[in-house]
């Protein structure tokens, strides 16, 4: 019965063909291409003109693979050609292949493999273009944002300088406006840079104790000021069974407060803004801390309500309020690093409330922290100190200047060039180093590594406080294993270059 069927459902592929030394065919089982007995081979395809000096070779096997041949239906098929020749008086056999299915199995796979080839490829290439413009975009926004910060040090400096001159009520006014507008560049400019360490992934949460009671009443001082500079009332009401000392961010969690704040008093022309914290619970050395800022403003549509967390986005056209629609989006990121997330409950007309609850850190040890030092306004040394400042901007060397000369109790020598430091502190005596990252053709931490490897001892100890923008945890990282001691952040105030310096003038 095998037999049977094999007779009557095999179909095969291949052709034998017997044919003399001319080409001239002699046998053919007819399979591929019938009636050719008596005719020469070539007569087939113009291929097998080329075969015969192969006929004349005795006891010689040639194969010819994918040969594209051309069958009496008028179909090209894909063949493998092999030819066999004998010794004596034995004619060659020519066996034509039909692979025409396996060829376009073995092509559609190749294609399939080639094109996964290709995808990878562009994909490896896209990710390759988003790195670079990442890359870019973060190298312009640090560049873009050191440029701005030396020119704000500035104002800044200098507008604390003209407060404590003479001035009438009037020039006292447009301090303010100076005070107020450049304060919103110097917020404005951070929150860009922390969209940024969001986009890259590189904003982490720094986990230490700190006392949140002092933090809750530093922001409803701040913002107590705030509200009545709008005629609004803030209304605050902090548990009494809040823990004192919590393991968390204090600086983050001060920034999403704020912004949520400087939003609610922003969007809210009469009535309140209540600033509620209460406790949650206590589990598992956690304290859940539940945190609700509820306004009387314009409110928010319902279906604007995931809108209010997108960056750069504000939902009034009209560009009554301003801002760059910041806040928010680094708020909601900031918690989410805290595995939470922020509610929003909002009525159009009526108001808005918006809530988190946040986990921090409880431990016994907190309760040891050292309570915050009391800040001193000068050194308590009648002594003259030597403070050589390594920077190039002007306005940052006037600025310092400034500050230092109304002091009294500082020399300051200012170096431009870093090749100029290491010959300036072996030929002089300083108690401080006031470091710039970025100067021309030089680094700063660069330099620090330099003045650490310096032979006597007075010199490579002095204390390096580096200026700079530059303050990711990376950059952070960067400075310590070369030695800086301290990192004070640009736009600086009196206040801020002060309390460092006499930090290490001890």
């Amino acid at each position: 019965m095998l037999e049977q069927y094999k007779k009557e459902h095999s179909q095969s592929v291949n052709q034998y063909i017997i044919v003399q030394l001319d080409g001239t065919v002699v046998e053919s089982d007819d399979v591929i291409f019938p009636k050719i007995v008596g005719k020469n081979i070539s007569t087939i395809h113009p291929f097998f003109e080329s075969i015969h000096d192969a006929l004349k070779e005795n006891n010689k096997r040639h194969i010819f693979s994918c040969i594209h041949l051309t069958n009496t239906n008028n179909q090209t098929i894909i063949t493998d050609v092999i030819i066999k020749t004998f010794d004596g008086k034995k004619l060659p056999l020519i066996v034509i292949l039909d692979l025409t299915v396996h060829y376009n199995n073995y092509q559609t796979t190749a294609q399939v493999r080639n094109e996964s080839v290709i995808n990878s490829q562009i994909l490896e290439l896209k990710n390759e273009y988003l790195q670079e413009k990442e890359a870019f975009k973060n190298t312009f926004i640090a560049n873009f944002s050191h440029e701005l910060r030396d020119p704000l040090t500035g104002i800044l400096t200098f507008s604390d300088i003209l407060k404590k001159t003479n001035l009438s009520d009037e020039q006292l006014n447009y301090l303010k406006v100076i005070d107020s507008s450049s304060n919103y560049l110097k917020q404005l400019i951070e929150d860009i840079l922390d969209i940024s360490k969001i986009e890259a992934g590189k904003l982490e949460l720094v986990i230490k104790p700190f006392n949140i009671r002092e933090l809750l009443e530093d922001i409803k001082n701040v913002f107590t000021i705030k509200a009545q500079q709008k005629d609004l009332e803030l209304i605050t009401n902090f548990n009494d069974n809040l823990p004192e000392i919590i393991g968390g961010d204090a600086l983050r969690l001060r920034q999403v407060l704020s912004n949520l704040l400087e939003n609610a008093i922003k969007f809210t022309e009469v009535g309140t803004i209540t600033f509620n914290v209460s406790l949650n619970q206590i589990r598992a050395q956690k304290a859940s801390i539940h945190f609700q800022i509820i306004d009387t403003g314009i409110g928010i549509p319902k279906e604007k309500t995931e809108d209010i967390f997108t960056s750069f986005t504000q939902l009034n056209n009209a560009q009554v309020y301003k801002g760059a629609g910041l806040g928010l989006a680094i708020a909601k990121h900031l918690v989410s690093l805290t595995h939470s997330k922020i509610s929003v409950d909002s009525t159009v007309g009526e108001g808005s409330t918006f809530s988190t609850n946040i986990n921090f850190v409880l431990d016994h040890s907190y309760k040891n922290i050292p309570k915050t030092k009391e800040k001193t306004s000068r050194p308590k040394s009648d002594k003259k100190y030597s403070i050589l400042l390594v920077e190039d901007s002007e306005i940052t060397q006037l600025s310092i200047l400034k500050i230092l000369a109304s002091k009294g109790n500082y020399f300051l020598d200012i170096v431009t060039k870093g090749e100029d430091v290491i010959p300036r502190i072996e030929n002089s005596e300083f108690d401080l180093v006031l470091m710039d990252i970025k100067l021309p053709n030089s680094f700063g931490d660069e330099i620090t590594k330099l003045i650490r490897k310096m032979p006597e001892r007075e010199h490579k100890k002095v204390p390096v406080i580096a200026l700079t923008a530059r303050v990711m945890k990376d950059d952070l990282k960067r400075y310590k294993k070369a030695g800086i001691n301290d990192v004070i952040k640009k736009p600086f105030n009196e206040d801020a270059l002060m309390s460092k310096i006499e930090e290490y003038l001890k």
